[in-house]
């Protein structure tokens, strides 16, 4: 019988590529590839390069109060150094506590990664994380005297020195101290313009004199100090710009030093994310007409020729592209996220023909439903929007009312609290749509017609294109007999169903229901 180490080695690698090479999140899911690797000595050969790519040093949870500099450090360093696969590594993550200290940093350094005795000159990618749970631990912000800044700066330049070949840096300065963010500023300011991937979920102040000037990949949360740097940032070499908590008073000016009237060119931007700080202050007539003219000049200044993703969340009335004419030549995907208000602004935005429409109304109140149809039926009626239009509304309040849509472009709905019959209504008057997820189905009432189970062949009324339907839970003072009635039907409706998911309380009956009746009804074998 033919074994899996007869095929031919370059075929066996990339099985064995597919099944480990996916980037683990965390020490244990590292550890969670190590079996295979214990298989054969072939085996091991092909997949260590495959595994020990990755290194990881965490902080694992210690049950006392308080933590010093010296409390204990798992990492798979030494099982690297042992293996003789250092020059294998790629990528360093790092987990840090709350109130990060230059000792931590140190005692990594020197210690764990043993910077001063071992050469990990492969590595390009650094990323720190910080362990939630010590949030709760006794804070102890240490003294910002001029020995600590002093501390700082010698063990952030001692860090990015030994680790030489970062090019990719991920700085998670959310919720730390000032005192770690200090630490974390210093570290992106010493690799300064050698990277070409810079993210960071949370403020860091870069000396413009430190900005990378061939960055690839940006992310960064703006702060009047952020908003100082954006001139430095070159667009020509962007690839992918997403900035959080955007102030209500950015524009993109800030991309261009005043003294220069020239036009700002994102010539390979393929993705756009912008996220706004909460606020949706009305603007007033003279406000609004002078967004109309900074809007003029924003679309004889800005160019955007290669951008396929825009994604928008929080969207206030002063965005500036909102006003402007901009082309989208290459435009492929939207995403529009937050209020009812917020998407309604995005109504304003000018683009055409693109492929995938995503749109997530966050917490409607019962009130706004006027508004969520007026603005949903504009975007999924639209001729130029594609066939792969995604609408979510989340929270309680909302009410789907089938006789106010016209969302004949949606492929893919998820919605709060429905009931059945709605859901049979609305599902006939969506021919496009694919997929459909309900968090709380309402049912109420039981099924009238009982010959829909001794029909020779299924109800095909609604539904012909629906492939996957997930009901995540039923509501309260529904009876179970009737929401396995509902779901029968349901499958007896959808001939083009493939994937049923149903809450573990109706499962079992469900799978039972199917394999009693697959042979009357050959679609339900899908």
């Amino acid at each position: 019988m033919a074994h899996i180490n007869d095929l031919d080695k370059n075929v066996l690698a990339q099985i064995l590529y597919k099944a480990v090479a996916a980037p683990a999140k965390n020490l244990s899911e590292w550890k969670a590839k190590l079996p295979l690797l214990a298989v054969c000595r072939k085996w091991t050969e092909l997949a260590l390069s495959f595994v020990f790519y990755q290194v990881f040093v965490e902080l694992p949870k210690l049950p006392g109060p308080s933590l010093d500099a010296h409390f204990l450090w798992t990492s798979n360093v030494e099982l690297l150094i042992s293996r003789g696969c250092v020059l294998r590594a790629l990528c360093l993550t790092i987990q840090l506590p709350y109130d990060v200290t230059p000792d931590h940093i140190r005692i990594i350094a020197l210690e764990i990664l043993k910077l001063d005795r071992v050469d990990w000159q492969h590595i390009n990618s650094l990323a720190f994380t910080f362990a939630t749970w010590t949030l709760y631990l006794p804070d102890k912000p240490g003294p910002q005297d001029d020995k600590t800044v002093t501390d700082v700066a010698r063990t952030a330049r001692y860090f990015a020195q030994n680790l030489r070949n970062v090019v990719d840096l991920d700085l998670c300065s959310l919720d730390i101290t000032s005192a770690g963010r200090f630490l974390y500023s210093n570290i992106a300011s010493f690799y300064g313009e050698r990277l070409q991937i810079l993210r960071s979920q949370g403020y860091i102040t870069l000396p413009i004199s430190c900005i990378p000037r061939n960055i690839r990949v940006l992310e960064l949360e703006l702060d009047s100090s952020a908003v100082r740097i954006l001139p430095s940032i070159c667009g020509e070499t962007l690839k992918v710009l997403k900035l959080s908590k955007v102030p209500r008073n950015f524009a993109w000016h800030h991309f261009r030093y005043d003294i220069f009237d020239l036009p700002i060119v994102f010539r390979q931007l393929t993705a756009l994310h912008l996220s706004y700080e909460d606020n949706d202050m009305p603007l007033t007539e003279g406000e609004v007409q002078d967004k109309i003219a900074s809007g003029a000049r924003c679309c004889d200044q800005l160019y955007f020729p290669a951008l396929r993703e825009l994604a928008i969340r929080n969207c206030t009335p002063d965005c500036d592209l909102l006003y402007a004419d901009i082309p989208f030549p290459e435009l492929k995907k939207v995403v529009l996220s937050g209020s009812i208000s917020s998407i309604r602004h995005c109504s304003r935005l000018r683009f055409t023909n693109i492929g995938d429409l995503e749109v997530d109304i966050i917490s409607p109140y019962s009130d706004e439903a006027p508004e969520i149809y007026n603005v949903t039926n504009h975007f999924f009626s639209n001729i130029h929007i594609g066939r792969a239009a995604f609408l979510c509304v989340s929270g309680d309040k909302f009410i789907l009312d089938p006789d106010e849509m016209r969302w004949v472009n949606i492929s893919k709905l998820e919605l709060p609290n429905v009931e059945y019959t709605t859901v049979c209504k609305a599902i006939g008057q969506l021919p496009n749509l694919c997929e459909l997820a309900i968090h709380r189905l309402a049912t109420n009432s039981p099924i009238e017609d009982s010959s829909l189970f001794t029909s020779a062949d299924p109800m095909l009324a609604w539904g012909e294109k629906l492939v996957l339907f997930h009901v995540r839970n039923f509501s309260d003072d529904s009876p179970l007999a009737v929401c396995i009635d509902d779901i029968q039907a349901l499958l007896l409706h959808a001939g083009a169903l493939k994937k049923l998911a149903v809450p573990e309380s109706v499962h079992r009956l469900v799978v039972a229901f199917i394999d009693m009746y697959k042979d009357r009804y050959p679609h339900l074998a899908n």
